[in-house]
């Protein structure tokens, strides 16, 4: 899946003798593309995911044009162009020693670490451009497979008369035993709704703060949903993805749905619907909602035949829809307590701020424009599934 700087310097490492100072903790940033510069106000450029590489050209030009001591400007020019790049999510930054720079300086070291972004060198004998082709290939390969991946899953969900299911032996999913599909809501008006800033902003901010590897699922954006595959009985990877987007300043208030999990990838377009519907049915963003804790909405959701519900409700509760909208609201509002709170008139008067007459008084009516019995155990279980019925099929 997306390539991760601990995949590339376990690859460079040894033939570009690219060494990594500082940052490890960071090393799980996934990277877009390998970006040279020698200027930290380019910045600016950086998308989200690169990895810049300089040579420190700049500080020496600096040095000799102004008069400046070289090493006592060496830490401020670091850090500036480290506080910069990684404030626009780049992914690491290459000093390519020997020439301008030729060591790196304690206390940038002591900054990255804390910042945990990571910091290589790479000796001046080898020439950036190999490793700059070298990545780039890298990238473009890993990128085309990612593609791969997405599409395959994308039509499991979306386009199932074009599913092959042999199609998954040929990615990082063949040997996965079971799926689940987690659904994260992307609110209106994120980043201006333009989705290809918020895929750069999931694929390389938001995702490499989740604690698994890049091989344990697959990401994509649909119709304003942050789709997840995960692979495998992953329990807790939809928690630790509700643990990060908490503390996210775009997520914070999104709503996050887990399906059940399914044994292969035929029946993913069924989990997906199920994650859709766990959200729908959600009514903020305070905890991880999951199917399997839906109840009774679970067995109505297996009736395929719509119909069949609109038909129970109607026959149950539909000659409340002949009443004007307030009344049927402030009717409906007293049923559903009426039966959440065991039939106690109390609890009821109290919840609904109305006086206990009043309360009677709708019960009463209920029961005569339904021609229903109250104190029946049976009506009151049919009552009540009519009434999921009808939010199941508002939502």
């Amino acid at each position: 899946m997306a390539l991760t700087l601990n995949t590339l310097l376990n690859f460079s490492e040894t033939p570009f003798k690219l060494k990594l100072v500082a940052g490890r903790e960071g090393l799980k940033q996934t990277v877009s593309w390998i970006y040279y510069t020698e200027d930290p106000s380019f910045s600016e450029f950086i998308r989200g995911g690169e990895l810049a590489i300089t040579t420190g050209l700049l500080l020496k030009r600096k040095s000799e044009n102004e008069g400046i001591n070289e090493s006592e400007n060496l830490c401020s020019f670091l850090k500036d162009f480290i506080e910069k790049f990684s404030s626009h999510n780049a992914s690491g930054l290459i000093v390519n020693t020997g020439k301008y720079i030729f060591e790196i300086p304690q206390e940038i070291k002591t900054y990255c670490d804390q910042i945990n972004f990571p910091l290589f060198t790479m000796p001046w004998e080898i020439h950036t451009v190999d490793l700059m082709q070298e990545i780039g290939n890298m990238i473009s390969a890993d990128n085309q497979n990612s593609h791969n991946v997405e599409k395959f899953f994308y039509r499991a969900i979306f386009e199932t008369q074009k599913f092959d299911p042999k199609q998954i032996e040929n990615t990082v999913f063949h040997d996965a035993k079971s799926f689940s599909v987690a659904l994260l809501e992307l609110k209106e008006n994120f980043f201006n709704n333009d989705i290809e800033q918020a895929k750069r902003y999931v694929q390389f901010s938001l995702n490499p703060k989740i604690n698994f590897s890049q091989n344990d699922y697959c990401c994509f954006i649909h119709n304003r949903k942050v789709i997840y595959i995960i692979k495998n009985d992953n329990s807790f990877f939809a928690e630790e993805l509700f643990r990060i987007t908490r503390n996210d300043k775009f997520f914070c208030n999104s709503k996050l749905s887990l399906s059940e999990y399914c044994s292969s990838a035929g029946e993913l377009e069924d989990a997906f619907v199920h994650a859709e519907i766990t959200m729908n049915l959600s009514k903020n963003a305070e905890k991880l909602e999951k199917y399997d804790n839906l109840g009774i909405y679970k067995i109505l959701l297996e009736v395929k035949n719509k119909k069949v519900l609109e038909q129970l409700y109607k026959a149950v509760l539909g000659k409340l829809d002949q009443l004007e909208t307030a009344k049927r609201e402030d009717y409906l509002k007293t049923l559903k307590l009426y039966l959440k709170l065991g039939g106690n008139i109390h609890s009821v008067s109290k919840q609904n701020n109305t006086h206990r007459n009043t309360v009677l008084y709708r019960l009463q009516r209920l029961q005569e424009i339904l021609n229903v019995d109250l104190s029946d155990g049976d009506t009151r279980c049919l009552l009540q599934i009519a009434i999921y019925i009808k939010e199941l099929l508002k939502k």
